[in-house]
């Protein structure tokens, strides 16, 4: 009970500010009576649709030879198939902004359908080698079909595995995009990390400037940064020369961190001092010989950093309580 808020809802009513119909509601929030349980089933919707997932990973591997493969294969197919035509007679019509879902279970019967045609299209191509020497192109296949969905039914999460997957098959493949980096595989699959966090930094000013599912934009953002800063610490802690990598790295730390900040976006600026802070040590302990006098500096810069990062949530918090 909130002895506060139940005056507050007292007086907003007797003003005549709330709903006649909205204030017994509160009321019984406020007082401890009416709890919802929206988030517990979330949970539970979530972990369901990922047991079922894995459960039928599992019970095809426990059972292949007996079932066969063409079977197994028709059983995928047919339970994506009924997850999707469920979603598709649910689904409300498209919007470019936010749509909210018509029912609870929606969003998971949507991802519980999107990952059973991933396990389909995967179990084909290990059983009967259709793309042969090119099977990573089954990830980009599977990548456009989630984003496809993600878009036509509003689901942030589909939209999350549908990029991480683009990533995946760009680390899989691990071509050299612009024939500019030096050619051994670790490079490379820096150089995609790189690329694929531009890539989808781009994805998320689309979103933003063109009104496209707005919402979506902290998605795309935050995964492209994650991707393009673990780019460059890679070239950092393992790049030769690494100096030219961890100057890059403080400049889009610095720049990132500027515009977060400036936009109110606290996780991109909470990733971008982290990235910044590693680029900074690794400049700094470079010339040191002492390792007593490195990790003194290591605790207390990393204390600083984790003080900075308390500050910053809290500034955000009062600039949206503002």
């Amino acid at each position: 009970m909130n002895p506060e808020v139940l005056e507050a809802i007292g007086r907003l009513d007797a003003e005549g500010l709330l709903p006649p119909e909205a204030v017994p509601r509160l009321r019984r929030a406020a007082s401890g009576e009416l709890l919802s349980l929206r988030p517990e089933l979330r949970v539970l919707l979530y972990a369901g649709v990922t047991l079922i997932a894995a459960g039928a990973a599992e019970f095809v591997r426990r059972h292949y030879r007996e079932i066969g493969p063409v079977a197994i294969t028709a059983a995928l197919s047919c339970a994506a198939a009924a997850a999707f035509a469920y979603v598709f007679r649910r689904a409300r019509p498209f919007s470019r902004g936010p749509v909210a879902s018509p029912t609870l279970a929606f969003d998971y019967v949507l991802l519980l359908g999107v990952l059973l045609f991933g396990s389909d299209l995967a179990y084909v191509e290990s059983q009967f080698r259709p793309l042969g020497a090119d099977w990573p192109y089954q990830l980009l296949l599977f990548s456009l079909v989630a984003l496809a969905a993600a878009y036509r039914f509003d689901s942030a999460t589909v939209l999350s595995l549908s990029l991480a997957t683009f990533a995946a098959w760009r680390g899989v493949t691990v071509r050299d995009p612009l024939g500019v980096f030096f050619g051994n595989r670790i490079a490379n699959v820096r150089a995609n990390s790189i690329a694929c966090g531009i890539l989808f930094l781009a994805g998320a000013i689309v979103a933003a400037r063109r009104k496209i599912k707005p919402h979506f934009e902290p998605v795309w953002g935050n995964l492209g940064l994650v991707l393009l800063f673990g780019g460059l610490l890679s070239g950092t802690f393992g790049g030769s020369p690494w100096l030219p990598w961890a100057l890059a790295l403080l400049a889009a730390s610095g720049a990132v961190a500027a515009l977060g900040v400036r936009a109110g976006r606290e996780l991109s600026a909470a990733l971008a001092i982290v990235a910044g802070y590693m680029g900074a040590m690794r400049i700094v302990l470079h010339p040191l010989r002492s390792d007593v006098f490195a990790l003194t500096l290591v605790a207390f810069s990393a204390v600083a950093v984790l003080t900075l990062l308390l500050r910053l949530h809290r500034g955000m918090r009062n600039r949206r309580a503002a």
